[in-house]
């Protein structure tokens, strides 16, 4: 998949090479230049004696994702593993556990973050970016769509001015979408090899 640009938004989340679901996950470490991101949201937080978590993938297939790190608790409390919100694992293998269950032993914390969302609105927030994009909306103000030179300094998203930003944060929903915005943009201007 060719990367994106600030304005050019193409982003696709069903690319089984950059965001391979359960059915494809490479069976081989990535080569140099290749990386992939294992999406799934946390449906039930099962840990006992460590962080364990059962996940669900973009077609509904079920997983686990266990913290084998030197502080697990900490490093999931720090990663922001809630129920709910959507586990990135970059460059996951899969790891067949001794119970008989399969999905992911997490070593590294740097290979995991958590949107703060569901996969609906995960894959809600990359249509509507991918929209803007194709109808020009991408340059225009967020909030009332007037031409836009200011923006969002964690997700780039335009402003007209301060208000419509400060008005579209507290009214707007952009409090709850801007991480996961800025996320999909990073993503979008990657080129995954």
């Amino acid at each position: 998949m060719a990367a994106g640009t600030d304005t050019v938004y193409k982003l696709d989340l069903d690319d089984i090479i950059a965001f391979p679901d359960t059915q494809h996950i490479p069976v081989l470490p990535p080569k140099p230049g290749e990386s992939w991101i294992i999406l799934g949201e946390i449906v039930r937080d099962e840990s006992l004696f460590r962080p364990v978590y059962r996940m669900r993938d973009k077609i509904d297939c079920h997983f686990v994702v266990a913290f084998y790190t030197d502080s697990p608790a900490e490093d999931a409390a720090a990663a922001g593993c809630r129920v709910g919100h959507v586990l990135c694992i970059a460059n996951g293998m899969r790891h067949y556990f001794v119970d008989g269950s399969n999905g992911y032993r997490i070593e590294d914390p740097s290979t995991v973050y958590v949107l703060p969302c569901s996969m609906a609105q995960l894959r809600g927030l990359n249509q509507r970016l991918c929209e803007n994009s194709a109808s020009g909306k991408m340059e225009q103000c967020n909030t009332c769509e007037k031409p836009a030179t200011e923006r969002c300094a964690r997700c780039l998203v335009k402003y007209c001015s301060k208000e419509c930003q400060s008005a579209d944060w507290k009214e707007g929903g952009h409090r709850r979408e801007c991480k996961v915005i800025a996320r999909l943009r990073i993503w979008n201007r990657t080129d995954w090899g």
